[in-house]
């Protein structure tokens, strides 16, 4: 059995990993959130975890970078999602400086993936202004 934390702690790096095969040169950047996270399937003790993260769609300096987690049963072979998120990472090199590659999409799941980009960056920047008031109540005690 494995626990959220753990599958967290290894989105983050996987999605980092993915971010850094994607951007050219020198860039640095940092984590600035997750959403539409969702545990789909629980991974049990015969299950093999496979981790899988790519870059789903860039903006400014912002790269979005969706992963899934596969398990595979090692008795019967049956592979289910069992997690998947998209995570935002935010360049922090100067705006001048970043030149995103092109992106490709090569399978039915990249393409729906590249082609919805637009509309989850829509609704990421709702919630983002719906932070902003829920911040703006938050007590500093």
């Amino acid at each position: 059995m494995q626990f959220g934390g753990e599958t967290l702690r290894i989105l983050d790096a996987n999605a980092g990993l993915a971010g850094v095969k994607f951007v050219p040169g020198n860039l640095s950047f940092v984590t600035a959130g997750y959403d539409h996270i969702q545990f789909l399937s629980p991974a049990k003790a015969n299950d093999i975890l496979t981790c899988i993260s790519y870059v789903t769609g860039c903006e400014g300096r912002a790269i979005e970078v969706f992963t899934k987690f596969l398990t595979t049963d090692i008795k019967t072979k049956e592979v289910k999602v069992a997690f998947i998120a998209f995570c935002t990472l935010i360049v922090t090199n100067t705006i001048d400086e970043i030149h995103f590659p092109k992106l490709v999409a090569e399978s039915e799941e990249e393409k729906y993936l590249l082609a919805t980009y637009k509309e989850r960056l829509k609704v990421r920047r709702v919630e983002l202004d719906d932070n902003k008031t829920t911040i703006s109540h938050l007590s500093l005690k």
